[in-house]
């Protein structure tokens, strides 16, 4: 009888009884008789002496970096909200009061000072770009005023618009599917902060599909901006775009396609779980074509490139997403002459990076090197949402080019 029971709890003791668990600790005399049966004798083993020791750690605080927690900003930040007129009628039904984020450097004076023109990423507002970050992070407006007032780069006037969609973005481009994006950057944005603010030169910078979008409004508009610059811009469409194809197809499928999955997605909406999720595969392949391959007969419809049952790859409506990919319009005379009119073509990334955007920059270089485009491409350490080092780069670099004309 007491053999059968030293038995059993030397199970409980490896957990291999799940109601044992539930009952706490084993007396320590049963523990001694377990281990004598387990022919360990009254031996202590070397875990159970381990355990008596302490590690002790001192947090270094010497070593912390005012990253960690950002001090009160020199400079200011404030929110407006502006009626835009060339978003009225969108077929998405979206909000045309926006609201515009901008921060002026620690001085106050702003006439003459650069003005960047930040773009947020897929489903991101420049509003968002403008609240603290969190645990050990600086959000943009953060950085740019630490690198203000350690004298790291000179004052700028940083604006950021609210270019969000139903579908999450609008990649900044005008869509019979989406709106008048561009236009509303271009014609409503820069000029009201040119008028407000009385800035110099306008750069224009962005994240992930606000990368994209600068590099598409540089090569559109080479009179309104004088530098660009992107944080891992999507681009190399094949390699960017085709990963999250099967993920949208398996989505479509189990929601039963599209349409489904849209109305569903609006009764409750999903919450994203990152790279790689199916849900998030859906709805970005969406909000692409609605951008890249609009029915212009039709406002609010639009082709996947793709069937979204089989996954087959439509040929005629993928071409219609090549054309904008900054890779293959840097290679047309009308890309290539644009950008050779910036005083910088800034291209960062990280690597690894999840969607291959790292890779998709080098290919970038590598084309604006054959077309004589100068072009200052970095890669960095980490993954697509490690912005902060990338943004770094960015934000000195595009001042510098921009304050050099002011300066002679």
């Amino acid at each position: 009888m007491a053999h059968n029971k030293v038995c059993r709890l030397i199970m409980v003791r490896t957990g291999q009884g799940r109601a044992g668990l539930a009952r706490g600790p084993i007396p320590n005399f049963i523990g001694a008789l377990a281990l004598k049966h387990a022919g360990q004798g009254k031996q202590r083993p070397k875990a159970a002496r381990g355990l008596e020791k302490q590690q002790m750690v001192k947090v270094p605080i010497s070593r912390k970096s005012p990253k960690s927690f950002p001090p009160a900003i020199s400079g200011s930040v404030r929110v407006e909200e502006l009626e835009s007129q060339v978003l009225k009628g969108n077929p998405l039904g979206d909000p045309t009061r926006r609201q515009v984020a901008y921060y002026t450097p620690p001085s106050g004076k702003t006439e003459g000072k650069p003005l960047l023109v930040l773009l947020p990423g897929f489903t991101g507002a420049g509003w968002m770009q403008f609240r603290p970050f969190g645990y050990l992070g600086e959000a943009a407006y953060q950085r740019i005023d630490r690198l203000i007032r350690d004298r790291v780069c000179d004052e700028a006037v940083l604006v950021s618009p609210d270019c969000l969609t139903t579908l999450g973005g609008s990649q900044y481009v005008n869509s019979t599917a989406t709106g008048r994006y561009q236009d509303y950057v271009v014609r409503e944005i820069v000029p009201w902060a040119k008028e407000k603010f009385h800035t110099g030169e306008t750069g224009i910078l962005g994240q992930s599909s606000g990368g994209f979008g600068a590099l598409h409004l540089a090569m559109e508009h080479p009179d309104v901006f004088q530098a660009v610059g992107s944080s891992s811009g999507d681009m190399a469409f094949e390699y960017g775009y085709m990963v999250d194809i099967p993920g949208a197809v398996r989505e479509f499928r189990r929601t039963g396609g599209p349409e489904e999955f849209l109305a569903g997605m609006f009764e409750d909406p999903i919450t994203f779980k990152g790279p790689g999720d199916p849900s998030v595969s859906a709805i970005s392949m969406l909000a692409m074509a609605a951008c890249y391959s609009p029915r212009e007969s039709e406002p609010g419809e639009f082709d996947l490139p793709f069937d979204a049952s089989s996954g087959e790859i439509i040929p005629i409506t993928w071409e219609r997403w090549l054309a904008f990919d900054p890779v293959r319009r840097l290679a047309t005379k009308k890309g290539m002459e644009a950008l050779r009119r910036m005083k910088l073509v800034h291209i960062t990334a990280s690597t690894p990076d999840e969607w291959s955007l790292d890779i998709g920059a080098r290919i970038f270089a590598a084309t604006a090197l054959r077309q004589k485009v100068p072009v200052v491409h970095e890669e960095f350490e980490g993954g697509h949402f490690s912005s902060g080092p990338r943004f770094e780069s960015l934000f000195t670099r595009m001042v510098a080019a921009l304050s050099s004309e002011r300066k002679r």
